[in-house]
């Protein structure tokens, strides 16, 4: 899908907040006039998809899985680490989890865009539709 294609028009009761999704925006000026009391409208693409894998952290995982397993496994009277992990086989860990993730979410055509816009354009207030008399 091209750039041109993600840009979507979209209508909000503030400029901060955007609820209905429109094709154009004669449909987004419709909903702010018609559907609500005036609105505003914003053009703006949402991210193509976000990889659930850039939020796996190697070392938060390692501290993590420690804490957990010295529970069970540690040594009451000293301090001797259970996972002696080093900072390169850490990273190793991370890269290959993180492949693992993101063939996890192609396999199961997971698309995560969140709430946020990747960009923004032509963001204008609509008033509402006048009273007839």
């Amino acid at each position: 899908m091209s750039e041109q294609e993600n840009w979507k028009w979209w209508v909000g009761h503030d400029d901060e907040r955007y609820h209905t999704e429109c094709d154009t925006r004669e449909e987004a000026v419709y909903i702010a006039t018609e559907e609500q009391d005036g609105g505003h409208i914003v053009e703006a693409m949402k991210p193509d998809n976000i990889k659930i894998s850039r939020y796996f952290d190697g070392h938060m995982f390692a501290e993590e899985a420690e804490e957990r397993a010295y529970e069970d496994h540690g040594d009451p009277e000293g301090d001797v680490e259970i996972f002696p992990i080093k900072p390169d086989q850490r990273n190793d860990l991370q890269e290959m989890v993180r492949a693992a993730m993101d063939a996890w979410q192609e396999k199961h055509g997971l698309t995560f865009t969140g709430f946020q816009f990747k960009a923004c354009r032509n963001q204008e207030y609509i008033p509402p539709k006048p009273e007839s008399e």
